[in-house]
C-alpha cells in the first residue's frame, strides 16, 4: 500500500472514531441552548407537583402496641395447674389471628364498615376546599352548585339495609329540608324518603323497583340539595377490604410485641378501627383461655357423680361385711399396703384426667403425653406387685382390704375431682389471657402521605430530565445545519461568514419592543465592538472583494424563511460599509412585511413602493440615518401588488438610476420559499447571498432554496451563517477575531484583519 493510500485510510480510522465519540461539548451545547424550555418544562413540574399536595387528601397512620405474653398468669399457687392450659404461641400464628374473619369481621359489624358514605365534592378542587373550611355550619354552594359539598357537611348512617342486587351498587343521599332526605339511585330514582333520627322504609311502589329498603340516619348537617355517595359492600368484601389495609407486624425478633397498624384519610376512623380490632382481639383470647377451663370443668363435673355413687356403693358394702363379721384388726404392713394401693389409683386418676385433657390440644405422639403413658405403666406395675401381696393374705383379711381399698380409692379419687372442679371454678373466674394493650391509638402529629417536600423535588427533577429528553428529541427530530462545512460540500457554496449571537441585540430588541413606536437601536450605533459587529465588518471585508468582479454595484440578502435576521444583518452590514467612506443605499425590498425602519427611528411611510408607483420622489422616500453616507430607502405603503410593482419597468430604471448615485447598493428581500419577490430582484443584482439561522433550517430547505434561485436565473454567491451559539468551535469557528476570514482564506482569499471599532 502506497504511503498517499495509508494516510487516507489512517484518516477515515480517526474520522469513524470521531464519530463515534459523544462530543460532551455538543451535548452541553444543547442544554445551553434549550435551557429555558427545560426549565419551563421543569417549572410546569414543579407547579403540578404542588398542586398534587395541596389538593390531594393528607393519609395518617397511626397504631396499637399488643404484647403476647408466653404464659397466661393464673392466680398464685394454682400455676401448676394453670400451665397445661397455656404454651408458646409463635407471633406469626397470632398476627394471623389477628387478622382472621373472626376478629376482623366482629369489627366490620361493630362498626358497620360494609357502609361507605362520603360527601360529593366538585372534581379535583372540591376536597381540598372543604378540607380548609374551618366552620361549625355548612359552606355556602360555590357558583351556584348546591349538590356539592363545600365544607362543614356531616352525616351519620347508622343502619342501611338493601336487596342483594344493590350491593356494591352507588347510591345518593341527597339532603332536604327540615331534616328531611331521599335516597336514590345512580339515574335519580327515589328509593326511600325518610327524616333524620328516625327509620325510614321503602313503601310498596318503591320497594317494588328493587326490593325491600330500610335507612336510619342519626344525623344530618348539610344545605338542602347536598348529594352524599353511599355504598353498601358485601361483608366479605367488606372484611377482605381491612384484611388487606391492616398491618400487623412483630417488633423486633421474639419479642412478642405486635404493632397493629392503619393508614386513612380519616383520623377519627382509624383510630376507631385500631383500637376496635384490639379489644375484640384482647377479649378472644381471654375468652379462648376461659374456654379451656370450662371443658375441663365440664369433665370434672361429669365424672363426679359417677365417683360419689362407686364411693358410696364401696362404702356399702364395707358396712355389710363388717356387721357380718365383726371389725377386723389389719396389721401396721397392711395398713400401709392400703394406703398406698389408694395412692397409686389417685396418682393413676390424677394421669388419667391430664391426659384426657392433653389430648385435646396434642396428639398422642406429643412429648407430654409419651412421659404420662410411661408414668402411667410405672403405676400399674407397682399396683400389680400391691395386688400380689394382698393375694398371699388370709381370706378373711384380703376381702377386708379389698373392701377398705375401694373406699379408700373411691374417697380420694372424689375428693380430687372435687378439688379440681374447685380450682377450675376459680380459673375460669380469674382467667385475662395472655394478650394486653400496651398502647392504644392516638391522632398523630402529621400525615404520612403526601410526602410534600420529597414530591416536591421530585416533581422538580422529573421535570428536569423530561425536559433535557425533549430538548434531545428536538435536536434529533430538528437536525437544523449548524456545520459550515457541511453546508458547503452539500451545495458547493462558501460561506462568507459566521455572524455570532449577540445579547446586546437581544436587549435592544427587547427594549424597542416594550416602546410603543417599536425602534429597535441599531447594534452598529449602539455597540460597534461587539462580536457581531466584528464579523459583521469582516463580512465587508469579503463583499468589497467580491463587488470588485460584479457587473454591477448591487447586493440581495434574501434567506429561506422569514425571521432569520435579513434586516439585522442588511442594516449592520450597511452601516459597516458606509463607515469605510463610501455611500451606501439600503433598500427595504420587502414590501409585504418589511420593518427595517424600526433599526433608524422611523415610521412605516413613504418608501419603495410609493417611489415604484410614482406617488412619491425621491427626495421624499428617501431616508437619510445618522450615519452620513448612509441613506435609507423603506418598503412604503403595504401595496396590493408587490411582485407586479417589482417585475415593472419602473424598479429597473430606479436600480440603475441608484447604481449611479451610490458606491453600493444593498437589498433586504422577502425569503425565496415565501414569496417570488426575491427571485425577481435577484435577476437584477449581481451579487446574492443567501442567510441562513444558525441549527434552523433544515439541509433539505437550504438546497430547495438554492435551487429556486437557480431555475429562476440567479447564482448565488454564498452563504451568511447568522446567530451561531456559543460552542460551535468544533467546526472551526469561534468568538472574537476569528470569525468571517476564515473562509476567505479556504476559498483563496487571505486578507488581514484591521479592526474597525475604533473608527
Amino acid at each position: 500500500m502506497s504511503e498517499e493510500n495509508q494516510i487516507i485510510s489512517t484518516n477515515n480510522r480517526q474520522a469513524d472514531i470521531e464519530e463515534d465519540e459523544i462530543d460532551l461539548g455538543e451535548l452541553l451545547h444543547v442544554l445551553l441552548m434549550e435551557k429555558w424550555r427545560i426549565f419551563t418544562v421543569a417549572f410546569l413540574f414543579l407547579l403540578l407537583g404542588v398542586a398534587y399536595v395541596v389538593l390531594v387528601a393528607p393519609v395518617y397512620k397511626s397504631d396499637v402496641l399488643l404484647q403476647v405474653e408466653s404464659k397466661s398468669s393464673g392466680l398464685g399457687g394454682i400455676d401448676d395447674l394453670t400451665s397445661m392450659f397455656s404454651g408458646e404461641t409463635p407471633a406469626d400464628a397470632e398476627i394471623e389471628i389477628i387478622k382472621s374473619r373472626s376478629v376482623i369481621g366482629k369489627a366490620v359489624d361493630k362498626l358497620s364498615l360494609d357502609l361507605a358514605v362520603t360527601a360529593k365534592y366538585f372534581p379535583v378542587i372540591g376536597g381540598a376546599i372543604a378540607r380548609r373550611y374551618s366552620e361549625e355550619t355548612p359552606a355556602p354552594a360555590w357558583f351556584g352548585l348546591k349538590s356539592y359539598a363545600w365544607g362543614g357537611e356531616n352525616i351519620i348512617l347508622d343502619r342501611l339495609q338493601l336487596p342483594d342486587s344493590l350491593l356494591g351498587e352507588k347510591l345518593i343521599i341527597k339532603a332536604g329540608k327540615k331534616n328531611h332526605y331521599s335516597l336514590r339511585d345512580e339515574d335519580n330514582n327515589i328509593l326511600v324518603e325518610g327524616e333524620v333520627a328516625k327509620t325510614s322504609r321503602s313503601d310498596k311502589n318503591q320497594s317494588g323497583l328493587y326490593g325491600y329498603i330500610e335507612v336510619y340516619i342519626s344525623e344530618l348537617n348539610a344545605r338542602p340539595g347536598t348529594e352524599f355517595i353511599v355504598v353498601k359492600n358485601p361483608w366479605s368484601a367488606a372484611v377482605e377490604s381491612l384484611q388487606k389495609d391492616i398491618k400487623v407486624s412483630e417488633k423486633g425478633k421474639k419479642t412478642g410485641i405486635l404493632q397493629i397498624s392503619l393508614e386513612g384519610k380519616k383520623i377519627d376512623k382509624v383510630i376507631e378501627i385500631l383500637n376496635t380490632v384490639a379489644n375484640i382481639y384482647v377479649r378472644q383470647n381471654v375468652e379462648r383461655k376461659s374456654e379451656e377451663a370450662e371443658k375441663t370443668l365440664q369433665f370434672l363435673n361429669r365424672q363426679l357423680p359417677q365417683l360419689k355413687a362407686k364411693l358410696e356403693a364401696a362404702e356399702t358394702q364395707l358396712n355389710d361385711y363388717q356387721s357380718k363379721l365383726g371389725s377386723i384388726d389389719l396389721p401396721i404392713e397392711t395398713k400401709a399396703i392400703l394406703q398406698r394401693y389408694a395412692e397409686i389409683e389417685s396418682a393413676i386418676s390424677e394421669v388419667n384426667l391430664k391426659r384426657t385433657e392433653l389430648l385435646e390440644k396434642f396428639t398422642a405422639n406429643h412429648p407430654v403425653l409419651v412421659t404420662l403413658n410411661q408414668k402411667k405403666q410405672k403405676l400399674e406395675q407397682e399396683k400389680a406387685g400391691l395386688d400380689k401381696e394382698i393375694k398371699q393374705m388370709p381370706v378373711e383379711v384380703q376381702e377386708s382390704v379389698r373392701l377398705k381399698r375401694d373406699v379408700k380409692v373411691a374417697s380420694e379419687l372424689y375428693l380430687l375431682l372435687l378439688n379440681k372442679a374447685q380450682e377450675m371454678k376459680v380459673v375460669k373466674a380469674g382467667t385475662i389471657g395472655n394478650v394486653r394493650v400496651l398502647d392504644y391509638a392516638i391522632k398523630p402529629s402529621k400525615p404520612v402521605k403526601p410526602k410534600k417536600g420529597l414530591i416536591i423535588a421530585i416533581s422538580f427533577i422529573l421535570g428536569l430530565i423530561i425536559g433535557v429528553i425533549w430538548a434531545f428529541i428536538r435536536k434529533s427530530m430538528h437536525k437544523g445545519v449548524e456545520d459550515p462545512d457541511l453546508l458547503e460540500s452539500v451545495t458547493n457554496l462558501p460561506v462568507f461568514a459566521s455572524i455570532p449571537h449577540s445579547k446586546k441585540q437581544e436587549e435592544l430588541v427587547r427594549i424597542g419592543r416594550k416602546n410603543k413606536e417599536r425602534f429597535i437601536r441599531l447594534l452598529a450605533e449602539e455597540d460597534s465592538s461587539d462580536l457581531s459587529m466584528e464579523s459583521i465588518r469582516s463580512l465587508r471585508t469579503s463583499l468589497q472583494f467580491a463587488l470588485m468582479g460584479s457587473k454591477n454595484n448591487r447586493v440581495a440578502i434574501t434567506g429561506p424563511a422569514p425571521g432569520i435576521g435579513k434586516s439585522f444583518i442588511s442594516a449592520n452590514l450597511a452601516w459597516s460599509v458606509a463607515e469605510t467612506g463610501k455611500k451606501v443605499l439600503l433598500i427595504d425590498a420587502d414590501m409585504r412585511k418589511g420593518h427595517l425602519h424600526e433599526y433608524f427611528g422611523q415610521k412605516r411611510g413613504n418608501g419603495l413602493s410609493n417611489l415604484i408607483a410614482g406617488e412619491s420622489t425621491l427626495e421624499e422616500a428617501c431616508l437619510q440615518t445618522a450615519q452620513e453616507n448612509l441613506v435609507l430607502l423603506p418598503a412604503g405603503i403595504v401595496p396590493p401588488n408587490p411582485s407586479e410593482l417589482l417585475m415593472s419597468e419602473q424598479f429597473s430604471q430606479l436600480l440603475d438610476r441608484f447604481s449611479e448615485q451610490y458606491d453600493v447598493v444593498i437589498l433586504d428581500t422577502p425569503p425565496v420559499m415565501a414569496v417570488t419577490d426575491a427571485s425577481i430582484i435577484g435577476r437584477q443584482v449581481d451579487t446574492n447571498f443567501i442567510l441562513i439561522k444558525w441549527g434552523v433550517h433544515h439541509i433539505k430547505e437550504i438546497e430547495h432554496t438554492v435551487k429556486r434561485l437557480q431555475q429562476n436565473g440567479i447564482k448565488p454567491n454564498g452563504f451568511i451563517m447568522n446567530n451561531v451559539m456559543a460552542g460551535s468551535g468544533k467546526y472551526g469557528y469561534g468568538y472574537g477575531y476569528g470569525y468571517g476570514y476564515g473562509y476567505g482564506y479556504k476559498y483563496g482569499y487571505q486578507y488581514e484583519y484591521k479592526s474597525d471599532k475604533n473608527k
